[in-house]
């Protein structure tokens, strides 16, 4: 469907990351434009996408409800040091540990502290990250407590 509407549809995508991103099905939704790049690098062309059998009527109706959003360079700038510092604070949300646990009853008074403790330890992981993530963005750090 991806591939499709970004041919149909003529869309230009922007990397902001120097187009080297990972796609795969995880990150796949994180960069638009080395996805599409991605469909070609393993052979999909645009040649071969059908047309709608109802794109004149669709191509109508899109034409009377365009509007076209032009980004100005401190908007682009905004947009790419809130990516950067997302990027520079959560580098791999893959990094979360796995925590098991066991079906024995004797087990069980002794999981429930311990698993109430994992969730301390992440919350408070997060909150920090949270945290560290905020003092990035353009003007947060001025922000006065009101």
């Amino acid at each position: 469907g991806f591939f499709r509407r970004s041919i149909q549809k003529n869309m230009v995508y922007t990397c902001h990351r120097d187009k080297v991103c990972v796609i795969n099905k995880v990150t796949r939704n994180r960069c638009q434009s080395c996805r599409l790049q991605k469909c070609f690098d393993v052979g999909m062309s645009k040649e071969l996408v059908r047309n709608d059998r109802t794109k004149k009527k669709k191509e109508e109706k899109r034409q009377a409800e365009v509007e076209i959003y032009v980004l100005s360079a401190d908007t682009e700038q905004m947009i790419a040091q809130v990516c950067r510092a997302h990027q520079d604070t959560f580098p791999s949300l893959c990094q979360l540990g796995k925590y098991t646990t066991s079906n024995s009853s004797e087990h069980r008074v002794s999981l429930d502290v311990n698993l109430w403790d994992k969730f301390s330890e992440l919350s408070t992981k997060c909150i920090i990250k949270t945290v560290e993530f905020a003092k990035h963005l353009p003007g947060f750090t001025t922000l006065t407590i009101a």
